[in-house]
């Protein structure tokens, strides 16, 4: 099966787009934010945009054979892609263990156990920079026990980057006319299918990365061009270098700005929003995408503890979202609680067998992976 016959098979699989809310400015310009969930948490909680590059490399690594009874999926992952690799297991019957940087909301880390996937946490004492450790350590950890385990890697694997250019690109380009978009940088994906999707077809849209600083509190995406001396591999300066980078006091500023006009996104949303709109206020009349990954669902608690903590922060940039902070924290607290959510994850998903385990780097070296 071709990549495009398998494309169209899989947006009938629940792949399909989940829409996109269009915001006007004063000066004429339009901020697009492509949603890559959907708004009724209820319908399919835990959908992000890594079910699109988690669906495909599992697909390809099945149709090679790389995937047998007597084998396990690990893959090191911050949440969003080891959810989404966690349910393809579900379906297909495979276990998966995920390689957990340190830095990760509490609450993902029960939703991942939630469906039965063991986790190998990199505490702070391994980490380099926010990602080295658990993706370099997930590489060995795989050729050690290659006849047990194999390693579905999204930094390394271009399956991911296609994955993006055959159905993320394809449906910023049925949205319409778009000047500038701004992606948000994870595993890179998401902004090098954009960036290679464009160029193929010869569209001038300026395609910018948006990465947070060194050190940050925006769970799932990194900080790529700087101080770090590894870069995931699918990143190609040859299609874009152009990354800008935006804080923590910025990017919540941004989530409040968001959840004013109703779009609930995830921390990474308002990193992307935020520029989009410096982008937008800058060039009138233009029409700036940004991409919305995931959905405040995995973030509650986390977003609760650690707002309040930059609220003086934000006023002191933005005195006029005094209110909505207020209110936003508000609205938070009336969401499901984690168990709540993890009662509906289980009654969504159905995953079968026990809650998954937390294992610690120490012990990973010596355990048998045997599925």
């Amino acid at each position: 099966m071709g990549i495009e016959e398998l494309v169209e098979e899989l947006y009938g699989e629940g792949l399909e787009p989940a829409g996109h809310r269009e915001i006007g400015l004063p000066n004429g310009s339009t901020i697009i934010v492509k949603l890559e969930y959907y708004m009724d948490f209820d319908k399919d909680p835990l959908r992000t945009v890594k079910r699109k590059p988690a669906t495909l490399l599992l697909h390809d690594t099945l149709e090679k054979g790389y995937i047998k009874e007597n084998k396990v999926i690990v893959t090191a992952s911050s949440g969003n892609f080891l959810r989404e690799l966690a349910l393809q297991a579900i379906k297909h019957g495979f276990k998966v263990i995920g390689v957990t940087p340190p830095v990760m909301p509490r609450e993902n880390q029960e939703i991942i156990r939630a469906l039965g996937v063991d986790m190998i946490h990199v505490s702070e004492e391994y980490d380099l920079c926010p990602r080295e450790t658990t993706v370099f350590f997930t590489r060995a950890l795989a050729e050690k026990n290659r006849f047990r385990m194999v390693n579905i890697d999204q930094y390394y694997s271009w399956q991911n980057v296609l994955s993006h250019v055959f159905m993320t690109w394809r449906e910023v380009k049925e949205i319409g006319d778009i000047d500038y978009v701004c992606a948000p940088l994870g595993s890179t994906g998401t902004f090098m299918g954009l960036c290679l999707g464009s160029r193929l077809e010869g569209e001038r849209i300026e395609m910018i990365g948006i990465q947070p600083p060194r050190t940050h509190h925006i769970p799932g995406v990194h900080h790529i061009i700087g101080e770090c001396e590894w870069n995931p591999e699918i990143f190609s300066p040859t299609l874009s270098r152009n990354v800008r980078t935006v804080d923590d006091v910025d990017s919540y500023a941004g989530l409040l700005m968001l959840w004013e006009k109703g779009v609930y996104g995830g921390p990474s949303t308002g990193m992307g929003f935020i520029e989009a709109l410096r982008v937008a206020e800058k060039n009138p009349g233009s029409r700036v995408l940004t991409i919305s990954a995931d959905s405040i669902y995995s973030y509650r608690d986390y977003v609760l503890d650690f707002l309040p903590r930059i609220r003086d922060e934000i006023l002191s940039r933005y005195p006029h979202l005094e209110e909505t902070l207020e209110k936003y924290l508000s609205w938070l607290r009336g969401l499901p609680t984690l168990e709540e959510r993890l009662e509906a994850i289980r009654r969504t998903y159905r995953p079968e067998g026990e809650v998954g385990r937390v294992y610690q780097v120490e012990e990973a070296l010596s355990m048998d992976y045997s599925p």
